[in-house]
């Protein structure tokens, strides 16, 4: 993952949707849908001029690309 990346994981610990930018501590947010959390780390991903990395319940990677 590079800097600024968004990654959307599912946290069975807290049973929610996790965005994570790399570079930045902690998640960047939790949701209870998988949607929403794609959403916002669609716009992470803008705002950075990065890569949105979107997980499935099982870990593998679903979907990888720039947003737009």
């Amino acid at each position: 993952m590079a800097e600024g990346d968004a990654r959307v994981t599912f946290r069975e610990d807290v049973e929610k949707w996790a965005v994570d930018v790399e570079g930045a501590a902690g998640a960047a947010s939790r949701h209870d849908k998988k949607a929403r959390a794609e959403r916002m780390a669609r716009a992470k991903a803008e705002e950075n001029g990065a890569e949105v990395i979107v997980h499935g319940k099982d870990g593998e990677v679903v979907e990888r690309g720039k947003p737009g």
